[in-house]
C-alpha cells in the first residue's frame, strides 16, 4: 500500500473512530449536554484532530447520523432480498425491522428527528454532508418503495402513489414508537408496543390493500 493510501485510510479511521465515539456520548448525555472535551476524552484523540476532521459538535452529530443511515439501510436491504416471499411479507419484514432498529438504535432516530425538523439551516452544516443524509434517507425509503410496487405490479396492493403510502407508515411507525416507547405515560395509555405494533401493521397492509 502507497503512502498516500495509507494516509487516506488513517484518516478515515480517526474519522469514524470520533464518530463511534460521539455516537456514545450523545446517547448518554444528549446533544446540547455533549461538549467537544467529552468526545475528546471518549475518542482517546486530540481536539486538534477532532478539528481537524469536522468543524464543530453539530457536523459530528449529524456524521452519527449518517452513519446510521447507512446501517439501517443495509439492515432493510438484508431483510427484503428475499423476492420470492410475498409483498405482504415484505412489506410486514419491512416494518418489524423499521421498527426494532429505532428501538435498538434510539439515539440515531432522534438525531433523524432533529435533521427534518430543519435543524441543519441553523447549524451552517456543510453541504455534502447534508446531501449524503438526505440520500441514504431515500436509500431507506426506496428500499420499502419497491415492495410497494411489487404488489401493485402483482394485483396485491391497489395505492397509487407507493412513495406517499411508504412515507406514511415510516411516520406512522415512528409515531407509534414515541407513544409507546419514549413515552414515560405509557402505562397510563394501557397499549403495549406489541399491540400497537401488530395493530399498526395490520392497519397498513389493509390500507395498501384498499
Amino acid at each position: 500500500m502507497s503512502v498516500r493510501l495509507r494516509g487516506e485510510q488513517g484518516r478515515r479511521e480517526r474519522w469514524q473512530q470520533i464518530v463511534d465515539a460521539a455516537r456514545k456520548v450523545f446517547l448518554e448525555k444528549g446533544y446540547e449536554r455533549t461538549t467537544i472535551e467529552d468526545v475528546e476524552q471518549a475518542s482517546g484523540v486530540t481536539r486538534g484532530t477532532i478539528y481537524y476532521h469536522f468543524k464543530g459538535k453539530e457536523e459530528i452529530y449529524i456524521s452519527v447520523l449518517s452513519c446510521g443511515l447507512r446501517l439501517l439501510r443495509d439492515e432493510l436491504r438484508w431483510t427484503l432480498r428475499d423476492r420470492s416471499a410475498s409483498p405482504e411479507e415484505l412489506v410486514g419484514r419491512f416494518f418489524d425491522k423499521y421498527c426494532e432498529f429505532a428501538r435498538t438504535h434510539k439515539e440515531y432516530m432522534d438525531i433523524l428527528d432533529h435533521f427534518h425538523s430543519g435543524w441543519e439551516t441553523e447549524h451552517e452544516l456543510p453541504k455534502d454532508l447534508v446531501e449524503e443524509v438526505n440520500r441514504l434517507f431515500f436509500e431507506c425509503i426506496n428500499e420499502a418503495v419497491s415492495v410497494v410496487e411489487l404488489g401493485i405490479k402483482q394485483g396485491v396492493f391497489a395505492v397509487k402513489d407507493p412513495f406517499l403510502e411508504t412515507l406514511m407508515m415510516w411516520s406512522m411507525a415512528s409515531s407509534a414508537l414515541r407513544k409507546t416507547t419514549a413515552n414515560p405515560r405509557t402505562a397510563f395509555l394501557g397499549v403495549s408496543w406489541e399491540t400497537m405494533k401488530n395493530a399498526l401493521k395490520e392497519k397498513i397492509l389493509a390500507t395498501l390493500r384498499r
